[in-house]
């Protein structure tokens, strides 16, 4: 193996993503520019160029080295995570929760994919998948009832703690 596939190898998993320099390098993509690149497309060995969604955070090192189908070619960007712990078992665990993904598949067999889309991870490798913006937004409003939900039963915990500990002395 040679430096520039070692280094495709390591970070082939990492959500930053790394494009050839003309030294033969790699070097972290700017993702608020889209990167246009071309792969060799599987099925009838042509090459075809592809610009990336603006923000996506994809590592392409393997699409463009190794001859690919069209529609294994997708692109994300994650939000920020946020972890809470979570009581499964018995023991808590951290757990990512209410994880945002923007994403597209500019060959996917469902029209709809084939646009930016929204993806929500709700806990740990749980999603709601495929959300236009009216879906988010509609998933936005009923987090929010939970949240309005949430905020009444802290009232209450709080007067009825209070309540109680009064009681008590």
């Amino acid at each position: 193996m040679n430096a520039k596939t070692n280094v495709a190898q390591i970070f082939a998993d990492t959500p930053i993503p790394l494009v050839p320099t003309e030294a033969g390098e790699q070097a972290v993509a700017d993702t608020t520019k889209p990167r246009t690149w071309t792969f060799i497309n599987r099925r009838t060995g042509e090459p075809v160029t592809y610009t990336c969604m603006t923000g996506c955070t994809l590592n392409h090192t393997s699409d463009i080295e190794t001859p690919t189908y069209p529609e294994d070619v997708w692109c994300w960007f994650w939000g920020q995570d946020l972890t809470l712990p979570v009581n499964e078992n018995g023991t808590p665990e951290e757990f990512r929760v209410l994880s945002t993904v923007i994403k597209v598949e500019p060959w996917s067999p469902t029209i709809a994919e084939r646009l930016p889309f929204a993806v929500i991870e709700l806990v740990d490798d749980h999603f709601i998948d495929g959300l236009d913006p009216d879906g988010l937004e509609t998933l936005i409003n009923t987090l929010q009832g939970r949240l309005d939900q949430m905020r009444e039963t802290h009232r209450q915990l709080v007067e009825v703690r209070a309540e109680y500990m009064g009681r008590q002395g």
